[in-house]
């Protein structure tokens, strides 16, 4: 990839970026942004709520476990698991769904890091035949194939933790460094049963891609950690390699999907930009990485061409490469979702939970 637009002079964002402009100082719309959102947070007063928190949940799950943490083996999950142990006493259960998409590597990890963090570990599987059917159905109406798993993630999360009679579940999500454009998060089950309700019956997919009841799917507390503690990532490190023999360190940050290369560049044909571009540039706003690492690591994964793999990809799918020319002017904005005051709704009751 050579790199011939306008970026923004602090993060590494394009030109071409949904209603980005700049300062006299070449400063992007999103970075400003981002400073009077994030500037005078009080740390200490949110982590005095997360303990506060803890106390209210400790003991009172139904069963062995206080809390849930979505585990995939990564710093951020990790270090969440360490830290609801170690520093506030909560007995959590380590949930690790296995989408298909997964390093080897880094299902390996899973199992050694809880074994080494001593804490219990669900591996969820699902059939690779059924979620690979729908990833390609979704990539044949729409043009890419995430949204299957924004859905199937959150879904087996809450349904594990309904098991298990778990009504905290912590995760390791930080929007600072992880959100994607607004612009582009769209994605919900009402959009989701419109892509897939001609092709699967409601019955086959209830229990991978719905609630099992909104009511006591209201009755578990979700939560990301990065919201109450500053999350510092050299210290994270630091934390894991001392506490956990982790052997990482903040030049290993990466991404364990093996999609990812191919949903980027499925991204990237539609939007103009890729998904490491907003990746990194929130990285870069997060202090995590410096800008001239960013737009090296940018320049050698984003592409323009068909990334190396992408014809054995897609064939898991059920497709081939014939699929780039039949979903050109496909979108998942073809696909009518819930109204936006009824989502609005759902959220807040969520987070009216004490």
């Amino acid at each position: 990839m050579t790199d011939e637009v306008r970026r923004c002079t602090r993060c590494i964002l394009p030109e071409n970026y949904p209603n980005i402009d700049f300062d006299e100082n070449g400063v992007c719309r999103v970075c400003r942004e981002h400073d009077v959102k994030y500037s005078g947070i009080d740390w200490d007063a949110r982590e005095r709520k997360l303990a506060k928190m803890m106390d209210r949940y400790r003991g009172k799950g139904r069963g062995k476990y206080d809390c849930m943490v979505p585990f995939s083996g990564g710093k951020d999950s990790t270090y969440c698991l360490w830290l609801l142990k170690s520093r506030y006493g909560m007995t959590p259960l380590a949930f690790n769904l296995d989408n298909g998409f997964a390093e080897d590597g880094a299902q390996l990890f899973v199992k050694s890091g809880a074994d080494r963090l001593g804490v219990d570990l669900y591996t969820y599987s699902p059939s690779k035949k059924f979620l690979y059917e729908v990833y390609g159905h979704a990539l044949r109406q729409t043009g890419e194939f995430c949204s299957a798993c924004v859905v199937l993630i959150p879904t087996t999360i809450f349904r594990i933790a309904d098991i298990h009679g778990i009504r905290l579940i912590a995760g390791g999500f930080s929007d600072i460094t992880e959100a994607p454009p607004p612009e582009y998060a769209y994605m919900d089950r009402v959009c989701f049963w419109n892509i897939m309700k001609d092709r699967f019956s409601r019955k086959s997919l209830a229990w991978d891609f719905f609630f099992p009841s909104w009511k006591r799917m209201f009755g578990v507390k979700y939560f990301n950690l990065p919201d109450y503690i500053e999350w510092d990532l050299p210290m994270i490190y630091e934390t894991l390699n001392r506490e956990l023999d982790y052997n990482r360190s903040m030049s290993d940050i990466r991404y364990d999907c093996l999609g990812t290369p191919h949903s980027s560049y499925l991204f990237r044909r539609k939007s103009g930009f890729g998904k490491y571009e907003y990746l990194y540039s929130n990285m870069i706003r997060a202090g995590v990485i410096d800008r001239e690492e960013a737009l090296a690591i940018v320049m050698e994964r984003e592409t323009f061409e068909l990334p190396e793999g992408f014809e054995e990809f897609v064939s898991k799918l059920g497709a081939d490469c014939s699929i780039l020319e039949e979903t050109k002017d496909k979108s998942v904005f073809d696909f009518p979702g819930r109204k936006k005051g009824i989502r609005d709704l759902a959220i807040k009751i969520r987070e009216m939970l004490p």
